[in-house]
């Protein structure tokens, strides 16, 4: 799904890409962004010691970690390839889709019907169907369900080491496709909505900007930044913010993408079971099993007796909208990246399935 960009898009075209970036994504004079090379450094054999100040400053930055997060479509040695956040929602937007669709059904029979039999148009019937479709057409449809129905079935960005571009697909209204310079990234690590707060608040209210940063909990996200090319330039060329991981994402996620990106991928963990994220669509018994599940199934691996009754309650009380998931993904298309990117260096991957894939390695073919 892809609600941040939607919103950030919406006020784009509201009020400009300045006010846009310092309101919505919280890129402006008060927020600290990483660069590339403000991580961790491993010792090298040879080199001297620490100092107890720089010791301290690398305590203060976050480990290369993916925390059990669904997270990875693919990793391998030359690009780790992610995604955006928020895919949970999608069965809530089928829903309201699917209520709002019976509700409009109602007074347009009764308006069809009462037109059929008399020869008389209702003009009740007639205003209420006007109503509904209004609603949802202005609310609903382009805050919530544009987001998620009959566009891209998800986001996706290849982080290529070797090639050092980051190539992303979004949907065209979402800021398309497009090819990034990784040297030119900037990180925001505690990206949050900003919810209640109004553009004039956050800009004059030092309590509003750092309650915002406080409510980045388990609604935040890692929003990655390319200023423009040219800083006097007025179509701002080269701009781009992409909202990557999922929902909960931050620093953590960071330091593990700059950390493949600048020293490989034996500098991060592995990913385990848990961390992968499942290529194409899935069936309802696939996204019951890694989405909705996948917290339970993780506490219970933790806890290590068995299946707990909570994961059980958990199954029993979701499995019933499985299928409206996975009915709502096929309203969707998968995107695939064009082969003239050659962004796989040339060795074709899979576009559907989930785990490690093979081969790991391979020579880059251009």
């Amino acid at each position: 799904m892809f609600l941040s960009e939607s919103g950030y898009r919406q006020e784009q075209r509201g009020g400009g890409t300045p006010p846009a970036l310092a309101y919505f994504a919280d890129i402006n004079q008060y927020t600290r962004l990483y660069g590339i090379q403000e991580g961790e450094i491993p010792r090298r054999q040879g080199e001297p010691k620490p100092t107890r100040k720089e010791k301290l400053e690398q305590q203060k930055l976050a480990r290369p970690q993916l925390y059990g997060m669904r997270t990875l479509f693919d990793f391998n040695e030359h690009f780790i390839e992610l995604s955006n956040a928020e895919e949970e929602k999608r069965s809530l937007g089928f829903m309201l889709l699917l209520l709002g669709a019976l509700i409009l059904s109602v007074p347009v029979f009764g308006v069809t019907t009462h037109f059929l039999r008399q020869g008389v148009l209702d003009w009740v019937l007639c205003l209420m169907a006007i109503g509904v479709f209004a609603l949802e057409y202005f609310f609903l449809w382009p805050y919530f369900l544009a987001p998620a129905f009959f566009t891209g079935l998800r986001a996706r960005y290849r982080f290529n080491r070797t090639t050092r571009k980051v190539y992303a697909l979004r949907p065209k209204k979402y800021g398309g496709n497009v090819v990034l310079d990784w040297n030119r990234v900037q990180a925001h690590v505690r990206w949050a909505p900003p919810k209640s707060w109004t553009a004039e608040q956050l800009a004059t209210s030092e309590a509003a900007r750092e309650e915002r940063l406080r409510s980045a909990g388990l609604d935040s996200n890692l929003l990655l930044y390319w200023p423009p090319l040219d800083t006097n330039d007025p179509e701002r060329k080269g701009e781009d913010v992409l909202w990557v991981g999922p929902t909960g994402s931050g620093e953590s996620l960071w330091q593990y993408i700059r950390t493949f990106m600048e020293d490989g991928m034996h500098a991060v963990p592995p990913p385990s079971k848990h961390e992968w994220l499942r290529k194409g669509f899935s069936g309802p018994s696939e996204h019951l099993e890694e989405t909705v599940m996948h917290g339970s199934h993780m506490r219970d691996d933790i806890i290590g007796k068995g299946t707990s009754g909570a994961t059980f309650t958990n199954y029993a009380t979701n499995f019933l909208w499985a299928p409206l998931h996975s009915l709502a993904e096929r309203l969707c298309y998968w995107p695939t990246f064009p082969e003239e990117w050659n962004s796989d260096c040339g060795q074709k991957r899979r576009e559907s399935g989930i785990g490690p894939e093979e081969p790991l390695r391979w020579t880059c073919k251009p």
